[in-house]
């Protein structure tokens, strides 16, 4: 301690020292024969630095070598040594603090890299101190120092023991008593407001709150009782208006891991933690620009939800509304990073851990709060639904399907009530709600879908001021045919009637009039047909039961085959619905007629749109009949005779892209047939 005193009363270099003029005397009693023991006047900068260097390695030798820590061992432990001991913990903690301070101040001269090794050396004599502690006396001695005057002292002693708690992994009855006697002044750190400056008060607050966030795991399990004080400092912390947020972060941090403890012992304190905890992740700016906040708010939320499931329903459509908004918050750290994880689970038990008669009257609530004001926030409710229906019992999707239909019926107008919004945004979100509606189809006997589809069929037709129902339900019908594949066939023959008067309603070439009213008609119409040509096209793919017959072949034919010459939506929309639509629907259509009788009939009418005085339509009359051909293979012969008449026209027409593409189709006619065919033309 004495050799430290003296290191501390040296100058930090020659110049400094005030007394180079006079004899210098330390008032430190360690003199050799000229009554000092180093003299700054007779010895360089250098020598000065190297005697610094060399004292504070002798100190961390000594307090490391085997005889000297043979000797500590002998020793019986006493209240002197002990208070020695922290003294000499004290001091060193001293000495850290003067060299810190040299290396900033000595940051941009030669001799910073000095100070930087000189500041190691000190950090291992305390580690070297600190290792000679028995943890009995350890604990005392940093409960000690938690007291001490300077701040930086104190918050090295919670480093201090947080390395303790964190390092050891077995701890004996009465140390772990001792250990619960700090947490009182830990909280008194805390809720500290001493004057001092301000940042380093932060510091040392968010350390404490640290402190006992590493008690409380260790050790609150089997001792729970000292814990709820600290529970309840915690959400007086992020209650306060002023705190600081790094603070507050750290309070958070505290929260998640006591209640998480704590158990049911949290649950008196739920009235004050959920609504301040709540408050916390409204204010959207903060949490932008502090993600260490977001992330500990996020922690504190996830960690009361997975402990106290059970308690949440009073707070529960807040907790949707605010963890629907994070989704967008996070969107921007990516979906591997530690917040978007923890957002993602913290959904997830939303919706896997509480009772359906709990979360759906939320979900309908949250729903009607941010449809018109938080559009994008209705994708991740949809998928908490999602995940609450897949995991849902089947007695319990029983007793609550008039519920959810009632709840689709109503959420299903998502489109009708925004009929001048973004197509494409509206789309989306329509798209996270049919997702939801089919992950129940899929859970439903044939017994409970079959009133359901009718439902959402009736829905669909009822006024005619509401056409955007019809584009949805077209677009349910899809997806469910997409799903269901051969089962769909079973509902679909009452679609077979209004999908071919759509088709009708909506073709240029046969009407003028507008299907819808609002200014988007055209691609409204175009997003109608792509999906009315899906779902049959399906149908058709799936249709192992003979759901094709010779009567809904004939309603659908001229129908889907008049397609070919509806031009709506302009060149682009136009070939993009022939060739990724229509003409697939149309050669799916001729497999499942499965009839020569009727193969005919649907040869001749596509042969008859290459006669049409658009290039356009005699092209894709073409790729229609090529890809008919490809699906019938050689059954395709017995309408070849009727084919060729046509297809020598097509040979001589006045567009070259047509004329080409003809020649190109009798070639492939030729591969498919396995016959030589130019010698027709």
């Amino acid at each position: 301690m004495k050799i430290i005193q003296y290191l501390t009363e040296l100058p930090e270099n020659k110049e400094d020292d005030p007394e180079t003029k006079k004899s210098r005397t330390c008032k430190t009693k360690l003199k050799n024969q000229d009554g000092q023991l180093f003299n700054v006047e007779s010895h360089s900068d250098k020598q000065l630095r190297h005697f610094k260097f060399l004292s504070v390695s002798f100190m961390s030798q000594l307090l490391s070598s085997q005889s000297f820590v043979k000797k500590i061992v002998e020793y019986e432990e006493t209240e002197e040594l002990q208070e020695l001991e922290q003294r000499l913990l004290e001091d060193v903690l001293h000495y850290i603090n003067t060299v810190a301070s040299s290396v900033e101040g000595n940051v941009d001269k030669p001799t910073a890299k000095f100070w930087r090794v000189l500041l190691s050396k000190c950090y291992d004599m305390l580690d070297k101190v600190n290792a000679l502690l028995p943890t009995e006396t350890f604990i005392p001695v940093i409960g000690g120092l938690m007291m001490n005057q300077l701040p930086s002292v104190r918050r090295k002693a919670m480093d201090l023991l947080n390395n303790k708690v964190q390092q050891r992994t077995k701890w004996q009855k009465s140390q772990i008593l001792q250990l619960l006697e700090l947490v009182p002044e830990l909280l008194a750190i805390v809720q500290c407001r001493r004057k001092e400056e301000e940042e380093e008060q932060a510091i040392n607050r968010q350390t404490a709150l640290f402190s006992l966030k590493l008690l409380c795991k260790g050790f609150g399990t089997e001792n729970p009782a000292p814990f709820v004080p600290v529970l309840k400092t915690a959400i007086d912390l992020i209650s306060s208006e002023k705190e600081e947020k790094n603070v507050m972060g750290s309070a958070l941090l505290c929260i998640a891991e006591v209640t998480c403890t704590l158990k049911a012992q949290a649950i008196p304190q739920l009235p004050r933690l959920m609504p301040a905890l709540l408050k916390t992740l409204k204010s959207k700016k903060e949490l932008v620009s502090n993600e260490i906040y977001l992330l500990s708010a996020v922690t504190a939320l996830l960690k009361v939800a997975e402990t106290l499931p059970h308690f949440l329903s009073p707070y529960l459509l807040e907790c949707l509304l605010q963890v629907v908004r994070l989704e967008k918050i996070v969107a921007e750290f990516g979906p591997s990073s530690q917040i978007s994880v923890r957002v993602a689970s913290l959904k997830s038990i939303l919706a896997t851990r509480l009772a359906p008669r709990i979360l759906l009257p939320a979900v309908t609530k949250c729903y009607s709060e941010v449809v018109h004001t938080r559009k994008n926030s209705l994708g991740p409710l949809m998928n908490i639904l999602k995940e609450h229906i897949v995991g849902m019992e089947k007695e319990h999707l029983i007793s609550h399907q008039p519920e959810l239909t009632a709840f689709f019926i109503k959420v299903l107008d998502f489109r009708t009530e925004h009929t001048e919004d973004d197509l494409e945004e509206v789309g989306k979100i329509e798209a996270y709600i049919i997702d939801c509606l089919i992950s129940m189809v899929m859970k439903l006997s044939e017994a409970s879908f079959r009133p359901l589809f009718f439902k959402l069929f009736d829905w669909s037709k009822t006024e005619a001021n509401l056409k955007d129902r019809l584009l949805t339900f077209h677009r349910i019908a899809d997806c469910i045919a997409d799903k269901l594949k051969g089962l769909f066939t079973l509902f679909a023959g009452h679609l077979v009637k209004p999908f071919a008067e759509t088709l009708n309603q909506v073709n240029i070439s046969k009407t003028d009039e507008a299907f819808f009213d609002s200014d988007n008609n055209i691609e409204k119409s175009c997003l109608l047909l792509q999906f009315t040509m899906d779902c049959l096209h399906k149908l058709f793919l799936f249709d192992t039961q003979k759901f094709l017959s010779k009567e809904r072949a004939e309603t659908l034919m001229q129908p889907l085959v008049d397609q070919l010459e509806n031009v709506l939506g302009g060149d682009e929309k136009f070939q993009e619905r022939m060739t990724a639509h229509l003409i697939p629907c149309i050669a799916q259509f001729s497999v499942a007629m499965a009839d020569d009788s009727l193969w005919k009939p649907l040869n001749y009418q596509i042969l008859l749109k290459t006669r049409h005085n658009s290039p356009k339509v005699r092209f894709a009359a073409l790729l229609a009949l090529i890809e008919v051909a490809q699906k019938l293979k050689e059954n395709y012969l017995v309408l070849l005779p009727e084919s060729i008449p046509f297809l020598a026209e097509l040979m001589e027409d006045e567009c070259e892209e047509v004329e080409q593409q003809c020649q190109k189709t009798i070639q492939q006619l030729e591969v498919i047939l396995g016959e030589p065919l130019q010698s027709y033309f």
